[in-house]
């Protein structure tokens, strides 16, 4: 282990740091894609029946007197 680390120069130390920095940017933008890419999940049944009263409720209203 100590050889490995004698021999390792400024230039190939760097070149090193670069290899682990464009990795990790390759990682993160294939898991920003993916989190994209995913289908949203189905709103809850709650607001999904209020969703549907609002589509289906058409009638125009007219104002409460007050």
């Amino acid at each position: 282990m100590r050889d490995l680390l004698q021999g390792l120069t400024p230039e190939s130390f760097n070149a090193l740091i670069l290899l682990v920095m464009a990795v990790g940017l390759m990682l993160a933008a294939v898991r920003l894609y993916r989190d994209l890419a995913r289908p949203l999940p189905p709103p809850p049944d709650d607001v999904a029946d209020v969703l549907r009263e609002l589509q289906e409720d058409t009638r125009p209203r007219r104002p409460d007197p007050q």
